[in-house]
């Protein structure tokens, strides 16, 4: 069994690797005729089916770490809410604090942080090279999205430097093949991870003189 889903999680990031070819290449005027909008709704079901398989691959891990954290939420909870008289205070107060558990929970088990960082990854390339308008919502979002990842993961600044880099050689070819949308969207996204990077090695810089 392990060796046919290790196997069909191959077969999937190559079906992915191929996909996401055929849109550069759309991008740049070449076309075969296949619909990749079809093509990406199969790759997403896919993609379930490979969530679900894991999830239930890694039942046996997970189910004591929901029932521990539904447990220990529920008692953490109902003793600060005891002592709100009322309905809608109990309601306002109710919510920080289950997502706070929820957090704690999130941290603990590393399948749902590796969903959240290939939401993140795919979800910048989607921007850039499906999504026809720049939206400033999408990107305050997934940037966001990754600094929760480099918290998640401890990245250190150097991952966004590198991130940062890979994004900034596809400029020249996109302005040599007149995707000026394409590429504006590249610089920022550029421009973005590079703060990030500068404001994580200031972070780290301090942390050093604290400790010497």
């Amino acid at each position: 069994m392990k060796t046919y889903f290790s196997k069909y999680k191959k077969f999937l990031f190559n079906l992915f690797a191929i996909w996401f070819f055929l849109v550069i290449l759309k991008v740049f005027k070449v076309d075969f005729g296949l619909n990749l909008f079809t093509f990406f709704k199969i790759l997403l079901l896919l993609t379930f089916f490979l969530v679900t398989f894991e999830v239930k691959r890694r039942w046996t891990g997970i189910r004591p770490i929901i029932k521990s954290f539904f447990l220990e939420s529920k008692n953490k909870i109902t003793e600060p809410l005891a002592q709100y008289p009322s309905t809608i205070s109990k309601v306002i107060h109710f919510f920080p604090l289950f997502f706070r558990y929820s957090w704690r929970g999130f941290k603990k088990y590393s399948l749902f942080r590796d969903i959240l960082l290939a939401s993140c990854f795919f979800g910048i390339l989607f921007d850039v090279f499906l999504f026809g308008l720049s939206s400033n919502f999408i990107i305050l979002f997934f940037t966001g999205l990754w600094i929760l990842i480099v918290k998640l993961y401890k990245f250190e600044g150097r991952i966004s430097v590198v991130i940062a880099f890979l994004f900034l050689m596809m400029c020249p070819f996109l302005l040599i093949f007149k995707k000026d949308l394409i590429a504006e969207k590249v610089a920022i996204w550029v421009y973005i991870f590079l703060v990030i990077a500068a404001v994580q090695m200031t972070i780290g810089y301090m942390k050093e003189q604290k400790k010497d």
